[in-house]
Order: C-alpha cells, then sequence, then structure tokens
C-alpha cells in the first residue's frame, strides 16, 4: 500500500481492491506498513474491501504498523472486526488454507445453525431496504426462530431499528441515514445487544456506504460480527445483577462509539492545523485513543503528570 492514503486516492485503489476481490481469491492480505498517513478516506477504503469480501468469501488480512493506519483502524472500529497483524509472515502463518466466509447465494446446510454462524451481511438500497442479505444473515434468523422472509429482503431496516426502541439501534439507523445520504464519513461501528433466552450475546455493527463507480451513493452496507456471548446457564445462580450489568456494558460502548466518531473528527482536523493548535489536537487524539480503548478493554487509563494542569 502507497505512503499516504488520502481522499484522492482512496477510491481508486478501492476499486483495484474490490477487482482482486472479485477475482475468487481465498485471503487477501494488505500490507499497511508502508503506509505513514491515512485519513478516514483509507479507513472506508478498508471497510468497503472488508464488506465485498465477506460476500464473496475472501479472508482479508491487515498488516500494519504506523500510528496513524492503526489509529484509524480502531476510530473506524475496522480492528474489531478485521484481523491486523505486525508483519505479513506472522498473517500468513494466521491463515488456514481452507479459511473462507460464505458467499452470497450459497445453499444453507440442513440442521441448527453454530452459535456463531458468521458474518452476517445485508445490503440496503436508498431507502434503508434490504435488498440483499448472505447465508450467514438468513442462518441466524433461523436458528433463533425467526422467519428469513421477515427478516430479509423487502423489509426495512431502519424500521426495524426503530421498533426496538434502543439507543444503540437508533444509532446504528441515524448511521445509516447518513451513509444513505452521502453524509457518512467512513464506516461506523455501533456494538449492539442482540440476546436470547439460552444466551447474552453482543454485536458488531459495520455501516458503510455504497457507491456505484461514479461515487454516487446506491444505499448502505450493514455487517454483524459476533463480538462476546456467554450462555446464560452457566451464570451464577441468583444473580440478578446480570441484567444491570448487561446494560452497563452496552451503555459504554455505545459511549465509546461516539467518541470514536469525536475522534475521527479530531484527526480530519488535526491533518489541517498548524502550530499550537496541531500539537493540542494531537494531544486530544491520544487521550481519546487511550479512553476508548480502556473502556472496551475494562481497564482504567493512567493519567500523565500534569495532564490535570491543563
Amino acid at each position: 500500500m502507497p505512503e499516504r492514503i488520502d481522499q484522492p486516492g482512496a477510491a481508486a485503489m478501492s476499486e483495484q481492491l474490490l477487482t482482486i476481490v472479485d477475482g475468487d481469491v481465498l485471503v487477501l492480505i494488505l500490507d499497511m506498513t508502508g503506509t505513514a498517513e491515512c485519513d478516514h478516506a483509507g479507513g472506508d477504503m478498508v471497510a468497503r474491501v472488508y464488506h465485498r469480501a465477506v460476500a464473496c468469501g475472501t479472508g482479508l488480512r491487515l498488516v500494519a504498523t504506523g500510528e496513524k493506519v492503526l489509529r484509524v483502524l480502531t476510530l473506524t472500529g475496522i480492528d474489531r472486526l478485521v484481523p491486523v497483524y505486525a508483519s505479513v509472515g506472522a498473517a500468513l502463518a494466521a491463515t488456514s488454507p481452507g479459511e473462507s466466509t460464505a458467499p452470497l447465494g450459497r445453499t444453507l446446510s440442513a440442521g441448527p445453525p453454530p452459535a456463531d454462524v458468521g458474518v452476517e451481511v445485508a445490503l440496503l438500497d436508498l431507502n434503508g431496504v434490504i435488498v440483499s442479505v448472505n447465508d450467514a444473515w438468513q442462518a441466524f434468523a433461523v436458528g433463533n426462530g425467526g422467519d428469513p422472509a421477515r427478516t430479509g429482503p423487502g423489509v426495512s431496516y431502519l424500521d426495524a431499528c426503530a421498533a426496538a426502541d434502543d439507543p444503540a439501534a437508533a444509532q446504528v439507523a441515524s448511521a445509516i441515514l447518513a451513509a444513505l445520504a452521502g453524509d457518512l464519513p467512513g464506516s461506523l461501528t455501533v456494538e449492539v445487544a442482540c440476546h436470547s433466552p439460552y444466551a447474552e450475546r453482543w454485536f458488531d455493527v459495520l455501516v458503510s456506504a455504497r457507491r456505484d463507480d461514479d461515487g454516487r451513493s446506491v444505499g448502505a452496507t450493514v455487517t454483524l460480527s459476533l463480538t462476546r456471548s456467554q450462555t446464560r446457564a452457566l451464570l451464577p445462580a441468583g444473580q440478578a445483577s446480570a441484567t444491570v450489568m448487561a446494560r452497563d456494558r452496552d451503555l459504554i460502548e455505545a459511549m465509546t462509539d461516539r467518541l470514536s466518531d469525536v475522534g475521527r473528527i479530531l484527526v480530519e482536523s488535526a491533518d489541517q492545523a498548524r502550530g499550537p493548535l496541531a500539537d493540542h489536537l494531537r494531544w486530544a487524539i491520544d487521550e481519546l485513543d487511550a479512553i476508548v480503548q480502556a473502556a472496551r478493554s475494562g481497564n482504567t487509563p493512567p493519567r500523565r503528570a500534569g495532564e490535570a494542569d491543563g
């Protein structure tokens, strides 16, 4: 990958990578170790490639060591969906020869789906209506006692978000509306809870715009990936606070996702700022990045000497 990835070059690189993915490759490794500068357009490019890779059954791997590249991957949530390695050798060593993701159109196998059906993908039109889903999306509906006809093509995803009456669902709907209007600067990741009677589960929902060859918006892509789960039967008996704890985790995730949005704006501002203002913005970005990472890991970020003095 080039030394700098910004808006002018990201679109062309995206089309080249999408062409490679469409060529029925098993695994695509993007070596970004030589990339020193990367803005939100680079994150959007990786998100588009990720969506296409999932749909085509291609495994995507990222190799990155640069601070700015890693920050963009964190702020956009890409690093929670795509494995990131420090070297090409590590990426190759971690790639299983038969590894792939179920492509669109493959016939569903008989029998109950596993707990994790894989990455679920839905393509939306300009009205937020589902026009296509992959097998994992359908398998999840069947495995949870749902009707695929009521969760697949022809169903308004925006209406589904509104019916959920949940802050995280509202954030997903807001991101979809922004993507449809062409106002979403990059991809946006939101963690949402989707519990069953048997397990507590949390999913990363990645929203990004779908564009045609001329860059015009044609809809949005929604991707769901299981991040963690816990079987309810294994919870300690009489743990009355389990629901409260789950709500607290959901609230923390919703707040960190919103902080990530703020971080993307700060990164764009820092790239254009000069002098002391640029230094202050970079300090704020580092602090925000540390807070987001600490919140997601459950740790408290250490306070640096003198930071309370402003």
